[in-house]
């Protein structure tokens, strides 16, 4: 899942647009049970906070276990 911060705010699933603007950008990879795998994030034009930091993460694991959801009932089909 892929966040960022651009012009200051906090944003979710950024287009290649939001991407490349982005003043911080974070890849996020996660399981079914909320756990983080993988975090690969930089800062390319404003330095990264504590608390910016553990809302973009906490943001990821949100987008990540919406997703989770998305797909199990995409698996499962019409009802």
């Amino acid at each position: 899942m892929s966040v960022g911060i651009l012009s200051g705010q906090a944003l979710l699933d950024l287009d290649y647009e939001e991407d490349f603007a982005a003043e911080v950008d974070m890849n996020v990879v996660g399981n079914a049970a909320g756990e983080l795998l993988e975090v690969q994030g930089t800062a390319e034009e404003a330095a990264l906070h504590d608390a910016q930091l553990s809302a973009m993460v906490g943001m990821a694991q949100k987008g990540l276990a919406e997703l989770h959801q998305k797909q199990l009932a995409a698996i499962a089909g019409p009802s």
